[in-house]
């Protein structure tokens, strides 16, 4: 079955910036770290277009057997069809991984899952499910994923649960960057039209650090940031020193009031939930604007702003 380019698009950008976003959570959210300390595994995507067959896979290892590798991570993503090993620092191949294999019968199949906006159109996890039922990296997985639900507009956490706020705002903002960045990479016009007028510039996040009640640091501050130069994209988890624009937040609380769209993002510069710092406010609101129209592409059409 043949999928529409924006279908496409959006299967691209969940391989290649949001499945990449969950090293936030595999990294920091103690349920994930603990689930994940003795996997040594893959997860494969694959998903059937006519013109367009896509898939990627993603490795987790143990710190022990990470070391070993050439790019000694505990978890990357590849795109591709995952070749059966893992190249070794000695140049053997490892081939022992166990492999839950999540195969869908068309892209709608799989962005029904992601972006569904009712259980119907979520049936296509039942299968791939069904298969790896008894592989043991599965449900781990299952759970994993689930924590891209905390990037959705409708997970609002309040400030009485700081720890719920963090992780949204981070995973949120290292999604977002990106995403936009392969949306550049693959074409996406809206994109495309506006980094190719655009000299050497950074589009710089930081929110500020999460304090209890008594004014104590319990996380820290959050940075993200998407260079633009002459066309071409780069996003990082990094902070430059001279931003072209610097979008800063108080706290988490505020970041959210803009990703969530409690108000308006003018009114949300009024109010103080978040900072303008640089170039002038139209470079701010044009970037807002493709930032929430790229993504909508991510969430379900009833959760669109």
């Amino acid at each position: 079955m043949k999928a529409n380019a924006i279908d496409v698009l959006t299967t691209k950008i969940y391989f290649q910036a949001a499945f990449p976003a969950l090293r936030v959570a595999l990294e920091e959210d103690p349920k994930q770290v603990k689930a994940f300390k003795d996997i040594n595994g893959v997860v494969e995507f694959r998903v059937i277009d006519d013109e367009n067959p896509l898939s990627c896979y993603m490795v987790f290892l143990t710190d022990k057997e990470a070391k070993k590798t050439k790019e000694e991570r505990r978890f990357k993503v590849y795109q591709g069809n995952y070749p059966g090993y893992i190249e070794m620092k000695d140049g053997s191949k490892k081939e022992d991984l166990k492999v839950c294999k999540m195969y869908f019968k068309s892209i709608k199949s799989l962005l029904g899952v992601f972006k569904g906006n009712s259980p119907l159109e979520m049936l296509g996890i039942f299968a791939p499910l069904i298969k790896n039922a008894f592989n043991p990296i599965t449900f781990k997985f299952l759970f994993l994923m689930l924590m891209l639900t905390k990037t959705m507009p409708n997970f609002v956490p309040t400030d009485s649960n700081p720890w719920e706020q963090y992780i949204k705002v981070k995973l949120s903002l290292v999604l977002i960057t990106r995403a936009l960045s392969v949306a550049n990479k693959e074409n996406w016009e809206p994109m495309k039209e506006w980094t190719s007028i655009q000299p050497d510039r950074t589009y710089q996040f930081i929110v500020g650090e999460t304090k209890d009640c008594n004014g104590n640091v319990i996380y820290p501050r959050i940075t993200a940031n998407l260079r633009v130069k002459n066309g071409m994209t780069k996003s990082s988890k990094g902070c430059v020193d001279y931003p072209f624009v610097l979008f800063n937040f108080p706290n988490p609380d505020s970041c959210i009031a803009v990703l969530t769209n409690r108000y308006g993002f003018v009114e949300c510069v009024a109010r103080g939930c978040v900072s303008i710092i640089g170039a002038g406010d139209s470079y701010a609101v044009g970037f807002n604007a493709i930032m929430t129209k790229c993504q909508n592409m991510l969430v379900p059409s009833k959760l669109v702003q």
